[in-house]
């Protein structure tokens, strides 16, 4: 099934946490009328980079409240990871978008 609003993709790898899968990622909720589940998760022992699932994008309009830096737009959430992501490993000129990444405990942990 297509999203109706944004895209679906996968092949992407996260670093230092993981997102769970099946039953582990048992909440779900709806995001632009496009069910999602989970969030982040501390990752496992010799886990280093674990692969993510696939995962619903969509581009959002710019929030006048949103915060401008180097990176993209922070939102200042307190249950979002504001997530870098990259097209290879060893990110500086890599750099693609700001995924924005549900989190249960503050996102300074991350």
């Amino acid at each position: 099934a297509y999203a109706e609003d944004g895209t679906y993709i996968h092949g992407l790898f996260i670093e230092g946490a993981r997102w769970p899968k099946g039953e582990e990622a048992s909440d779900t909720y709806v995001v632009s009328g496009t069910k999602c589940a989970g969030s982040l998760f501390d990752s496992r022992l010799k886990e280093l980079i674990p692969p993510m699932p696939v995962i619903y994008v969509k581009a959002v309009p710019i929030q006048s409240h949103w915060e401008a830096s180097s990176v993209g737009f922070l939102r200042g959430d307190p249950e979002i990871f504001e997530c870098p992501v990259y097209t290879t490993s060893f990110r500086g000129p890599t750099y693609i978008f700001l995924a924005t990444l549900k989190s249960d405990v503050p996102p300074s942990k991350w």
